[in-house]
């Protein structure tokens, strides 16, 4: 991934174990290569593909050229990439007009999403989560992506990996991928989307998309509400008044085979 300036950029090998080797494949088959610009920062990917017969062949994949290429080739570090970069990355890819498929990662203990059931949008409903004990057994991971596990849910623990600590946006995300849940560039009506945001080195909070298109979450034991520190209705959480989870990490598409603990 071309990104950095003074430092040597961020270099991986996807081989056939990886879980995105066989969408990234078809993906990389169709494509052309595009034009990678000579600017600061993210500037698109450099691929070598390799033949059964071991020959070589480079591409590259500018910035902003094929948005749902550029996501799988993103996802498709065995290692976290810094938060930083990861969200300057998904910043670009955002800012481009072309749809995105939703990228199926068979991260974790989950099957195949391709053909699996949509999510539906839900309800802002508070009730639902306010009553006892049920507002004391669950959080913003719970409510975020619909799920009354009553086990105050942590990243990344139902798949066997949870994050650690120092809390780090990056580490966060990939334990949210590990769970099912699916990273997208932006949200429209009609996705069942969730979005993290990060209080660097201290803590993460989920909000949840509802059918009303205003957001919603569940601070920690808390009640549900839907409106931010300022007290505004959520439009989009990215903006919202958040208090000290300065660091917006990004959207995921919610989806019923992904699993939450």
């Amino acid at each position: 991934m071309e990104v950095f300036s003074g430092r040597s950029s961020p270099t991986w090998t996807v081989d056939t174990r990886s879980p995105v080797y066989d969408r990234l494949s078809r993906l990389l088959g169709r494509a052309r290569p595009t034009r990678m610009l000579e600017t600061l920062g993210y500037r698109g990917f450099e691929v070598e593909v390799r033949d059964p017969l071991g020959q070589r062949r480079y591409m590259t994949v500018g910035a902003g050229s094929s948005p749902a290429l550029e996501l799988l080739l993103l996802n498709s570090s065995p290692q976290p990439l810094e938060g930083a970069v990861r969200q300057t990355v998904m910043d670009s890819i955002r800012r481009t007009n072309t749809p995105i498929e939703p990228v199926s990662l068979e991260l974790g203990y989950f099957n195949d999403l391709d053909d699996a059931p949509v999510c539906v949008l839900p309800t802002f409903d508070p009730m639902l989560w306010n009553r006892h004990p049920t507002v004391r057994l669950n959080n913003c991971y719970n409510y975020a992506t619909q799920r009354q596990t009553n086990t105050f849910a942590q990243p990344g623990r139902a798949t066997g990996l949870k994050y650690t600590k120092p809390v780090d946006a990056s580490d966060v995300i990939f334990a949210t991928i590990r769970d099912g849940f699916m990273p997208v560039p932006y949200f429209h009506w009609g996705t069942c989307v969730i979005a993290l945001t990060v209080w660097p080195g201290v803590d993460y909070h989920y909000y949840r998309l509802d059918n009303n298109m205003l957001w919603s979450h569940k601070t920690g034991k808390n009640y549900v509400r839907n409106t931010d520190n300022s007290g505004q209705l959520i439009s989009d959480p990215r903006t919202a008044d958040r208090g000290q989870y300065v660091v917006f990490a990004g959207y995921f598409l919610n989806h019923p085979l992904a699993i939450v603990d």
